[in-house]
């Protein structure tokens, strides 16, 4: 592709998602006409499009590979820009040009919806506008933030903004977004099932979302020597709203059917809609040796949903990196976690919702401000037990094997065990949020270094002993909106770190 995404964009409502076909796509007599477009069929498939990039494994399968989740199957040759982290401008780009997609209509939206009648359209617009670029602080650090969308004024090269600049405006769009929900009057158009595909138009819901989404700007932050008063005023400001939960994930649903490119996206890497395997995928993804080892060794009542036995009770994985004759054998390893009709599994179901933020990542974040000292209601330990409870319930575990496993003595389980609860919280949210939310785990890591023992690539020839803390900047922007790319600096991606990477 040899058009910069601004290009792509430039005054056209993409009406996209993961899909193919007309899945959530909208009729439209003049796509290009923002003023004719109703907000309400925008919504849908941009919040489709969010999800879709996010539950589409292949957009960070570095995450899962360089982190112990999972390996490359021994009948594949291992791929070498992971294996030896020799990452391109072209590699992983497609995510960074899906987010600017999906955001471009939520900018459209949020920009339409000027009648107090809209002000919920907004609201949720702001939310996921931020959410995006969370998302692309977190991989690519300087992004077009402040003129990223003005392309409808003819400007198709967008500056590069400071991403510590980014971070600090999207809490005041999360800010004022909760704002608009608490504060609406009037007759005030409230989103149905058909266009929030996320919570049918519950607004407490997404104000308690936005502010779960602070709180994860903000703890990335933790680590930062100077931002402990920024913090606790920025928490202080949106207190009484509260945080996602037990029981109110954010899930997108759009819904899926079985059904060819209209299938959950996680799902549908790995099967087709008639059941059979796709090519590719379970055959080429397997166990991680790191995280099966840790989750048998804690007695994880999780371990066979993640993951396939290869045979009878038994579970193993691969160390990613090493060599072809190095590796476990297929039918000595385990698959990723398949049960038909048991949504449970690693894999799920082809009509399963596609998690945004999960109410258990709420939980870990609480828990996590909590033994920070941060005032977020409730007590770290309380906090982190439901944390594990509800990873335990999506995966339908019960409560009572939940409460077992976490009252095992184990330092990597048990909350007064552990001689380091900040790196409790964070080990077992690693292990909760496999599959389900790759940036964050990597992005707990490169801030915190938990868990501490993973073992990275075994490649005698990577290029360093710890994998990239970044993602380099898509072809495509080096292509046509080189001169913004080049005043950003000199990217490494071993040592460019994120602003809020401080070890």
């Amino acid at each position: 592709m040899k058009k910069n995404i601004l290009i792509i964009i430039a005054g056209l409502l993409v009406f996209m998602s993961s899909c193919s076909g007309d899945f959530l796509n909208v009729n439209e007599k003049n796509p290009n006409k923002a003023s004719v477009v109703d907000p309400a069929l925008v919504l849908p498939a941009a919040l489709n499009q969010v999800a879709a990039t996010m539950n589409n494994p292949r957009r960070f399968e570095f995450v899962y590979l360089w982190h112990g989740l999972w390996s490359i199957s021994a009948g594949y040759s291992q791929p070498q820009v992971l294996t030896q982290y020799k990452l391109i401008n072209s590699s992983y780009q497609n995510a960074f040009i899906e987010f600017y997609i999906a955001g471009k209509n939520l900018d459209v939206i949020e920009k339409q919806s000027t009648a107090a009648r809209d002000v919920y359209f907004k609201a949720i617009a702001k939310i996921m506008k931020v959410y995006i670029f969370q998302n692309l602080v977190d991989c690519w650090g300087d992004v077009p933030y402040t003129e990223a969308f003005k392309t409808d004024a003819g400007n198709l090269k967008p500056k590069y903004d400071k991403q510590q600049a980014i971070y600090e405006d999207l809490v005041v769009q999360l800010d004022a977004a909760i704002n608009d929900i608490t504060s609406a009057t009037g007759l005030v158009s409230v989103p149905t099932s058909a266009s929030d595909i996320i919570f049918a138009g519950d607004m407490v819901k997404w104000a308690k979302f936005a502010n779960t989404l602070k709180l994860r700007i903000l703890i990335h932050q933790a680590y930062m020597t100077d931002r402990a008063d920024y913090i606790s005023s920025k928490l202080a400001t949106t207190a009484s709203i509260g945080y996602l939960g037990a029981g109110e994930s954010a899930l997108n649903n759009p819904p899926y059917v079985v059904s060819s490119g209209k299938m959950n996206p996680f799902y549908e890497t790995f099967y087709n809609n008639a059941g059979t395997t796709q090519s590719d995928g379970i055959t080429y993804y397997f166990a991680g040796k790191y995280v099966v080892d840790l989750l048998k060794a804690t007695s994880d009542p999780r371990l066979g949903k993640f993951f396939k036995p290869y045979s009878g009770s038994n579970y193993a994985g691969n160390q990613f990196g090493l060599g072809q004759d190095e590796l476990l054998p297929q039918n000595q390893t385990s698959q990723l976690g398949y049960i038909k009709d048991d949504a449970g599994t690693m894999i799920g179901t082809p009509t399963k919702p596609a998690p945004i933020l999960t109410d258990f990542e709420s939980l870990f974040l609480q828990a996590e401000a909590a033994q920070r000292g941060w005032a977020v209601g409730g007590d770290a330990k309380t906090l982190y037990e439901r944390a594990v409870t509800r990873s335990c319930a999506y995966m339908g575990i019960s409560a009572a094997a939940a409460a077992a496993y976490v009252s095992q003595f184990s330092a990597k389980a048990n909350y007064d065990a552990a001689p380091d609860k900040i790196e409790l919280i964070l080990t077992q949210k690693y292990i909760a949020l496999n599959a389900i939310a790759p940036v964050e785990i990597w992005t707990d890591y490169r801030r915190s270094g938990f868990p501490e023992d993973i073992v990275f690539s075994l490649d005698p020839a990577r290029a360093k002993d710890y994998p990239p803390v970044r993602l380099l900047y898509p072809q495509d922007e080096l292509n046509v909106n080189n001169e913004n790319v080049l005043a950003v600096g000199t990217i490494d991606a071993f040592t460019s770190k994120i602003f809020w990477q401080k070890r």
